[in-house]
């Protein structure tokens, strides 16, 4: 048998396409959360809040590196927490990002996953992989909360 050029990956070759494919995506994405280089804005988030959504906290913290933060991950000094904190070393007037956090979900929320950037311009923004209604909160929330998109329901 012959090797083809079928549209899938496979083999050696195939693997390394595929991871490359894949990172170009990733950079892609994260050129979408990025209003300028380096800067977030409410809005860029809003319009690229998937980017963040199923992502560990190394993968986010590559993207952050990409735009040329200096990070270090460290875990919550919240003894129940078992979020991870993504702390920005090298803040400056061009780069807006001052910490995020990569929550799995906790009791406290209901159990949905969120990622919070603190930002020195714009505030706290909190994007939650979750509907509104699944969130909890005892109203005090300082962040900007961003819900991700609903999944459309279809009718059987």
């Amino acid at each position: 048998m012959s090797k083809s050029n079928s549209g899938h990956f496979s083999g050696t070759s195939g693997a390394r396409k595929f991871q490359k494919l894949t990172k170009t995506l990733s950079k892609q994405g994260a050129a979408k959360l990025f209003s300028r280089p380096g800067h977030v804005s409410i809005t860029s988030i809003r319009n690229a809040r998937e980017v963040l959504m199923g992502k560990n906290v190394h993968q986010i913290e590559r993207m952050l590196q990409e735009q040329g933060y200096q990070t270090h991950v460290r875990g919550s000094k919240l003894k129940k927490s078992a979020a991870m904190i993504i702390e920005i070393k090298n803040a400056d007037k061009t780069k807006n990002i001052s910490q995020v956090q990569v929550s799995p979900g906790s009791r406290r929320h209901g159990n949905i996953p969120y990622v919070k950037i603190s930002t020195t311009d714009t505030g706290i923004i909190k994007v939650i992989d979750g509907r509104r209604a699944e969130y909890k909160t005892d109203g005090k929330e300082k962040a900007k909360l961003i819900f991700h998109r609903n999944k459309r329901r279809t009718s059987s």
